[in-house]
């Protein structure tokens, strides 16, 4: 019983209107324009609440609490009740119930609800017997109670076909029953029962529905089937379907479908026995089908079940209504060993199968429905295909066929849109992805969640932190409303993994929430899952993650184990143990040749690219490099490739294809909608910092500072504090620099990750080197060095080992420095500028030191001829600084004048390596901020 306070109509009232609309309160009906529209229980109780607190915000809570009290009810039952309203209003005042997003709804009638004057009844439309065709809420899966009276059954079912035809012509709406075989492109497909229905009732009446819907779902050229939810207008054609055994006919069924539209086709009644009731229900599906889509060639397929099996697949549709994977797996294998031909429960079992992680049982499941599957009409048979190649990660095809169906059910078929979206994905198209995901978000909200979730991760790829964060927050909350569990959980992972992305500690109650999520939809290998992901977003190691490791390989889910693998590899980076981080590496990368996606093997490429450029091995680098180039690059992929490919030039001395490289990476992560990149890639200017510095272009140096800090995430932010200081050192603002660099220690004390801080000091260290505090830029080294030696990384041994070349080269001690640059010398590859730059440097200031001017010189000259032709502007100038007689060819004062002019790099110089200025370096150094 409907929950309400006193009405605000006299209680002997028996009509009420608004503006042109007059509602029956006897009756429960709506008149408009000549016609009655009558409301099933529940749909007249909302608006008798409307009615009674007109212009009031009615939560969606508040409704449920109100119109339907004690009862669990689906969150679609409220949608198409509003539906139905607005349907009953008319085009004209439909908008008086306004939707607000994310709170509920708003009844705001244009004039005030008044008591009706004049009599309201059949003899004043001239009509004997009054037209009651209830309209309930949509496609209910909720348990309630079994309270159907033999009242509401006759009331629902006690009119003949020619009494509602007769309504019709009497009542001049323009909803009249033709039959037709005009095309129709929109259909809305309603399940005609509500909570007070029986469940002995209610179970024939949602096979009826789920087998339309399905049918109807796969035809070329028919969009929007299934859902009313929040359905303004959408469909042309409303199917109204139906199965109920009246009270006075006990043991005989009725199964319908009503059509309602303008060019609707005649109604279909079938009555039959107990023993029939399958059978009739796929003989009105195929009429329904016929009558819908006089397009569709070959013999519909056959229910091949007797009633324990169509009832458990019911539940197995209403179980994957309500995301409950494990459950509805659980069902769909007893309906198939109940009846083993009937494939239909296949091909969900393999589905379901596959949502909870079990490839390999759903490849299985699929392997035997294939023959059911290529005995089915072409229009049936294509959807099943295009899900068989996402189940088996055939990504590309998977894309490729689903293209194919929005093209030819049009773009509102919204369901295949998001699976070509994720084929996309997967397929690591992720910015085709973000194409099919920009446009306004569906207004089902079964489909919106899992709209959001996409679009949350496809952000995600294509590194757009915010706005992924924003998605994956309203999909938890939308999630939640409508009690999805796995995808409540599955949109807590991604952001979890934003906040990792973001460079913040991921909120441990998110892998919790996850874990919860899944354990209530029955997936226990993710269950696992979230717990592993958040131990290696933690401190500690994993407890679980060999179990979750085996449990992945027998369900046959490379998917799952390379990411896992992954993870346990940055889990080890963050701690230092970077040999263990490279072996995981590996096994991921083995996986993935044997068993992953080709995009997960490229995304384990990708992971040991970066590998690669740490341990100086540029051979390697340049082989996985091309490798990944051989396909298109879109999203994160491009922007990591883009990354560290750039660098790779820098290093190289190739600068002007480093910022071709970088320019080619923002564009390819600019949104296709806004036309913006995203936050993100403001990161690409901490390597164009590097690269505009040492061109002398300052000016954009310094905004690419700014850019770099743009990013939001807290290393790059650290990279821009130092790019600062190098540029205030090279400027010639020294005590400046000094500033900072005395501010900058705390950075490093605060670095958890221990490869990052041995690059912060690989960075900071010749910084202090060169404002004076030559013991302070080796402590650093030294306190390092130990672990940057054992874990591999040649890059940062290489430059710590230069560093130190260096400051014993400025404390007067070749020798020391002769033994740091052997070392150094034998990991550098030959093609790397920047090191072998500052190697040569030190070779040619050990000559001098120790007399050999001839060789100093000639090693500084080549150098700068090198310098000259990599068009390095800073390089060039620090050999100046270190000539001393201008008749070196090409270093002349006047080319050195210019380039200060033009650079305004006046402070740029290696005479701080000159053992005579160790003094004044050490007085400099003594001097705190």
């Amino acid at each position: 019983m409907a929950e309400f306070s006193g009405p605000a109509w006299p209680a002997s009232a028996q009509r009420l209107r608004v503006g042109e609309i007059e509602i029956d309160l006897r009756y429960r009906s709506v008149q408009r324009d000549g016609a009655t529209h009558d409301l099933n229980p529940r749909c007249f109780d909302l608006l008798l609440l409307f009615l009674r607190e007109p212009t009031v915000l009615h939560s969606r809570e508040a409704i449920f609490r109100k119109v339907w009290p004690g009862v669990i009810v689906e969150d679609a039952n409220l949608s198409n009740s509003i539906w139905m309203l607005r349907r009953a209003f008319g085009a004209d005042a439909r908008q008086w119930i306004r939707t607000v997003s994310k709170q509920g709804y708003i009844f705001d009638p244009p004039a005030s609800v008044v008591v009706s004057e004049y009599p309201l009844d059949t003899e004043r439309m001239g009509i004997t017997t009054k037209l009651a065709v209830p309209v309930p809420a949509f496609e209910e899966t909720a348990p309630s109670l079994a309270r159907a009276t033999a009242r509401h059954r006759r009331w629902s079912w006690g009119l003949t076909l020619s009494t509602v035809l007769l309504a019709f012509w009497v009542g001049g709406t323009m909803l009249h029953v033709v039959s037709s075989s005009a095309p129709v492109s929109r259909v809305a497909l309603v399940m005609l029962s509500d909570e007070a229905t029986s469940e002995q009732a209610r179970w024939p009446a949602r096979l009826l529905h789920g087998w339309i819907q399905w049918q109807l779902r796969s035809i070329a050229g028919i969009e929007g089937v299934g859902s009313a939810e929040r359905c303004d207008g959408c469909a042309e054609l409303a199917v109204l379907v139906n199965v109920d055994m009246p009270a006075e006919r006990h043991g005989e069924w009725d199964v319908s479908a009503r059509f309602r539209g303008s060019s609707a086709p005649v109604d279909i009644h079938r009555r039959c026995s107990e023993d029939r009731l399958i059978v009739t229900i796929s003989e009105v599906s195929r009429e329904v089908l016929a009558a819908v889509a006089p397009s569709f060639k070959g013999p519909s397929p056959e229910l091949q079940l007797d009633s324990a099996g169509a009832a458990r697949l019911v539940d197995g549709l209403a179980a994957e209504q309500r995301g409950n994977w494990g459950e509805a797996a659980r069902v769909f294998a007893a309906v198939v060993e109940l009846a083993p031909e009937f494939a239909f429960a296949r091909l969900h079992l393999a589905h379901d199968l596959s949502r909870v992680g079990q490839q390999s049982a759903a490849k299985i499941e699929l392997a035997r429905a294939s023959v059911w599957v290529n005995a089915l009409p072409e229009m049936l048979q294509r959807p099943l295909k295009a899900q068989e190649l996402l189940i088996t990660q055939d990504f590309t095809g998977a894309a490729i066929a689903y293209a194919a169906l929005v093209q030819d059910g049009g773009s509102e078929n919204l369901s295949y849109r998001l699976a070509e979206a994720t084929s996309l994905r997967r397929a690591g198209r992720s910015r085709d992805a973000a194409r099919r995901l920009d446009s306004k978000l569906p207004q089902t909200p079964s489909i919106e969640v899992r709209w959001l979730i996409e679009r949350a991760e496809t952000q995600l790829d294509n590194r757009d932190l915010a706005n992924a964060a924003a998605s994956a927050a309203d999909a938890i909350q939308l999630a939640g409303a409508g009690g999805w569990e796995h995808e409540r959980a599955r949109a807590a992972l991604v952001l979890a993994d934003v906040q990792v992305a973001s460079g913040k500690p991921a909120d441990e109650a998110l892998y919790e929430q996850a874990a919860q999520g899944f354990e209530r939809a029955g997936d226990k290998l993710g269950v696992l899952r979230a717990r592993v992901y958040r131990e290696l977003a933690g401190k500690d190691a994993s407890t679980h993650l060999d179990e979750l490791l085996a449990d992945a390989r027998l369900a046959g889910n490379a998917s799952i184990e390379i990411d896992v693998l992954k993870r346990a590899a940055k889990f080890n980076y963050r701690k230092g143990n970077v040999l263990e981080a490279h072996a995981r590496l590996e096994q991921a990368a083995a996986v993935a040749e044997s068993g992953g996606s080709a995009h997960e093997r490229r995304l384990t490429q990708l992971s040991l690219l970066r590998e690669d450029a740490l341990r100086l091995d540029f051979a390697a680098f340049d082989r996985r490099l091309s490798l990944l180039r051989s396909a298109p690059l879109q999203g994160g992929v491009s922007y990591a490739v883009g990354l560290n490919a750039s660098r790779l030039q820098y290093l190289r001395g190739d600068f002007d294809a480093a910022l071709k490289t970088l320019a080619q990476t923002e564009e390819d992560l600019r949104d296709p909608a806004a036309g913006n990149p995203p936050q993100l890639a403001s990161a690409l200017g901490c390597t164009r910092i590097a690269v505009h510095e040492v061109q002398g272009q300052t000016a954009l140096a310094r905004n690419d500072i700014g850019d770099c800090r743009l990013s939001g995430i807290e290393i790059y932010a650290h990279y821009a504090d130092i790019a600062e200081v190098e540029l205030a050192i090279h400027t010639g603002d020294m005590a400046t620099a000094r500033k900072q660099l005395w501010a900058m220690r705390g950075m490093l004390g605060g670095q958890a990750v221990a490869p990052d801080r041995w690059q912060l000091v690989l960075e900071i260290a010749p910084l202090l080197a060169r404002s004076g505090d030559l013991d302070g830029a080796r402590t650093l080294i030294d306190d390092v060095l130990p672990a940057v030696t054992r874990s591999g990384y040649r890059l940062i041994e290489a430059d710590l080992r230069t560093t130190l070349a260096e400051i014993a080269l400025a404390l007067g001690k070749p020798d020391k420095a002769e033994r740091e640059i052997a070392i150094s010398e034998l990991m550098v590859p030959v093609d790397d500028w920047f090191e072998r730059r500052r190697l040569r440097t030190v070779r040619a200031l050990i000559a001098q030191a120790d007399g050999r001017i001839e060789d100093a010189t000639h090693a500084l000259a080549t150098l700068h001829a090198d310098a000259v032709k990599h068009g390095d502007v800073l390089a060039e100038l620090l050999v100046h600084s270190l000539v001393r007689q201008t008749t070196m060819a090409g270093c002349t004062d006047q080319r050195r004048v210019r380039l200060l002019a033009q650079s305004g790099l006046r402070g740029a110089s290696d005479l701080w390596m000159e053992p005579e200025a160790r003094e004044s370096k050490a007085a400099l150094a003594s001097i705190r901020p």
